[in-house]
């Protein structure tokens, strides 16, 4: 696991070129948030690493929001939200750089309501998925057919 841990650190330096970058960046981040609440790798993970890249990645996504879906700023529950392939990534408590409050202010904020669908319990497998997008080996309709199907799942209580 710890393998992994240390991958999913690795591509919180990758700058996003694509959908495919966002999605690989989201899953590490979920992926990294779901191992650090884990007593045996809370000397391995900080908050330190990870909201600052979420941070970042929100700003990216204001500078060119065409590598997500849809992204928007919840600031009574002080949360970003980041869709990316039908899945909706929440991260609480980000640093909100001048950028990200501007953004926040603006028109461009259309707040909607949370999926609902939790992504830490499935966070191991969203991030081996998202690294075969990015390697190949995962077809993209594989992965939409992986987020049907959760949603699908989810909305019958499972």
């Amino acid at each position: 696991m710890t393998d992994l841990i240390n991958f999913a650190k690795e591509n919180l330096s990758l700058e996003p070129h694509d959908k495919r970058d966002v999605f690989l960046i989201l899953c590490s981040i979920n992926f990294l948030n779901a191992m650090i609440k884990k007593n045996e790798y809370k000397d391995v993970i900080h908050y330190g690493v990870i909201k600052p890249r979420v941070s970042r990645l929100f700003e990216q996504c204001i500078e060119d929001n065409t590598l997500v879906d849809e992204f928007f700023f919840n600031q009574k529950e002080r949360c970003a939200y980041i869709r990316s392939y039908g899945l909706q990534f929440s991260f609480h408590n980000i640093q909100e750089s001048n950028l990200i409050k501007e953004f926040i202010e603006s028109s461009q904020n259309h707040v909607l309501s949370w999926d609902g669908i939790r992504l830490q319990p499935i966070a191991e497998e969203l991030f081996q998925m998202a690294c075969g997008l990015k390697d190949g080996s995962v077809l993209e309709k594989d992965l939409v057919s992986f987020v049907k199907s959760l949603k699908e799942r989810t909305a019958e209580g499972a």
